[in-house]
């Protein structure tokens, strides 16, 4: 009966949904994704993880005031705690390589923004 009871609930965990904490941007050569909580906080964290060739330098912002610069090297990662008591979204923008702006979006589940062309 036991050998039976993880054989009866592995189906379910295949469709078991990530719900982080902090918000996960995913960082690769030609995307991002973004995994983001489900409540919003004005106090949270955001982690990249920068699978790209290279090393990513990016910055924090809301309503067109700079919160945080961030400099992620290739394979690491680092994560940032961001405050933003206001309404806007933080907007996290890859400066150097170049790369099309993330919108930080509570309760998105997850999203995916390809690189501009």
């Amino acid at each position: 009966m036991m050998l039976l009871f993880p054989l009866l609930f592995a189906p379910l965990l295949a469709f078991a949904e990530v719900k982080p904490e902090a918000f996960i941007i995913y960082v690769t050569d030609d995307s991002m994704k973004v995994l983001s909580p489900l409540a919003h906080r004005p106090l949270f964290s955001v982690i990249i993880d920068n699978k790209s060739l290279t090393d990513q330098v990016g910055k924090f912002t809301a309503r067109g005031k700079n919160l945080k610069f961030v400099s992620v090297k290739s394979g690491q990662a680092e994560t940032v705690e961001i405050e933003n008591r206001g309404k806007d979204p933080v907007t996290f923008v890859p400066v150097s390589p170049a790369f099309q702006e993330v919108d930080l979006l509570f309760g998105k589940k997850a999203y995916e923004i390809p690189s501009k062309k």
